[in-house]
């Protein structure tokens, strides 16, 4: 309405969990107690922002719990009936998100479920491998073109979103074709990305991937060596 306004991330939140509210309000069901997850690294500090918004968003939030410790409940139960009474079976989820990667182990016997350890890289997630590529692929632009194209903020967002769509692609074939239309001054890029120059065009990324996966065993007591 041509106002301006100032929010905090927890009346943003809020808003977020507002609409879920009404969600479920259209489907006739009645939601006042909640749980919500927050990742493994949350400070208290950032659980307790947790909680004020869903306080101000009109929930009773019973408490947070962290997210792969969910995941792992979740194992735990639908598979109870696979579980032997005695004797463990250690099982390692790794989430890889847009942001940020968690690895937990979690040790599994009938009835109980024990978490060993959790471990992250809050800042190692899809978008460093997007960003990554496209300043690489950016800078071949700009040596065959001469437009600085990285530094242009409309062409950047546009370059991640087609460098997205050829990751998807490459995930389940061995190449990809990427196309933005109309970049700069009407010139068009087209590249085309193998799966293996993708893999080594991030290769320091996916060493720290693998890093964080080697952390993670050591701090489990169960493992100590991992292959890389």
């Amino acid at each position: 309405m041509g106002q301006k306004y100032t929010f905090t991330t927890e009346q943003i939140l809020a808003f977020y969990l507002k609409k879920l509210k009404n969600f479920y309000e259209r489907a006739n069901i009645s939601c006042k107690d909640v749980v919500l997850s927050v990742p493994s690294y949350f400070s208290n500090v950032e659980r307790q922002c947790i909680l004020d918004a869903a306080d101000i968003a009109d929930f009773k939030c019973l408490r947070t719990i962290n997210e792969s410790t969910a995941i792992a409940l979740n194992y735990g139960f639908f598979r109870k009936k696979d579980l032997d009474p005695k004797n463990a079976r250690i099982v390692a989820f790794v989430d890889f998100g847009h942001s940020k990667t968690t690895v937990t182990i979690a040790s599994f016997v009938q009835g109980k479920t024990k978490i060993l350890c959790h471990h992250s890289d809050r800042n190692l997630g899809a978008r460093d491998f997007d960003y990554l590529m496209m300043e690489v692929i950016g800078e071949e632009f700009h040596k065959k073109h001469g437009m600085d194209v990285v530094n242009n903020l409309r062409c950047k967002l546009r370059i991640l979103e087609g460098v997205e769509k050829a990751r998807k692609i490459i995930s389940s074939t061995t190449d990809a074709l990427l196309n933005v239309d109309a970049l700069m001054e009407d010139t068009d890029m087209n590249r085309k990305i193998s799966r293996d120059e993708f893999e080594k065009m991030c290769n320091p990324l996916l060493m720290r991937f693998a890093q964080v996966l080697q952390e993670t065993l050591t701090m489990s007591g169960k493992f100590s060596a991992l292959t890389i």
